[in-house]
């Protein structure tokens, strides 16, 4: 694993294109992080307690200052599963309201008792489902040394609880899985009518760096014209499965 700055103070980090397994210790997902004069938000937690070690030690190398926050764009396996442990580190868990239901279903549960045969050691039976310590209903704005930063409610589309997280200093944009670059999406949950909708509000933003779920950071952004949501959607193919509704690669 290692950080690099997509922007100025914003910093991304690129899992594997493949599906988890515990030879890549289920790290196919990416996160990141945005470094503030008063301390880190991060976006997203990883696919294991271990990655999400990784992952702070990246912080570290970058910047001492503390763990403010933790954006979880969903509530899918390989975003969640390191979740435990930057709470640990001090951060206070954000997530919006709709991962509730899924949270507190069995279908989470089965899938964490799956995961724990399928991804060991990396998941095990220490790793647990971490519910938000606040619960965003729609649009939130945070202020963090001086840094505005925007977290918008663009679901149902991959998922029902899908946010965005934007720097506008900073131009950067983390999508979540509303975008996938170089892969197929997963498409379980997903209503692809509103998906394409949720890229429209997403492009209306006027992003300078776009920082996927999955795939290569988007500092050529400029490149994925035309401005369009179904354009932008087939660009990093999204479109693929989305325009058609078609099935995606499991995640």
């Amino acid at each position: 694993m290692r950080a690099v700055e997509a922007a100025p103070g914003v910093w991304f980090v690129e899992g594997d294109a493949a599906l988890g397994s515990s030879a890549n210790r289920n790290f196919i997902s990416n996160a990141g992080f945005i470094v503030t004069p008063d301390g880190v938000l991060v976006v997203d937690a990883l696919g294991s307690p271990a990655l999400a070690t990784e992952l702070l030690a990246e912080i570290r190398k970058v910047t001492p200052l503390p763990i403010r926050h933790v954006v979880l764009t969903h509530y899918h396996a390989d975003h969640l599963y390191g979740l435990q442990v930057l709470k640990a580190a001090g951060a206070n868990v954000i997530a919006h309201a709709a991962a509730r239901e899924y949270l507190n279903s069995d279908a989470a549960q089965r899938r964490l008792e799956s995961s724990r045969d399928e991804l060991r050691p990396w998941i095990d039976a220490a790793t647990r489902l971490v519910p938000a310590d606040r619960w965003i209903e729609g649009d939130t704005d945070l202020r963090i040394g001086g840094t505005e930063i925007q977290i918008r409610h663009v679901g149902p589309a991959h998922t029902p609880e899908d946010v965005v997280v934007f720097i506008p200093q900073a131009g950067a944009l983390f999508t979540g899985d509303l975008v996938f670059r170089g892969r197929i999406p997963y498409v379980g949950q997903a209503d692809s009518g509103k998906w394409i909708a949720s890229l429209e509000r997403v492009l209306a933003l006027n992003a300078r760096v776009m920082l996927p779920g999955h795939g290569p950071d988007g500092r050529d952004v400029a490149r994925f014209g035309p401005p369009t949501a179904q354009g932008w959607a087939v660009k990093t193919s999204v479109g693929v499965t989305v325009a058609v509704g078609g099935p995606g690669s499991a995640q």
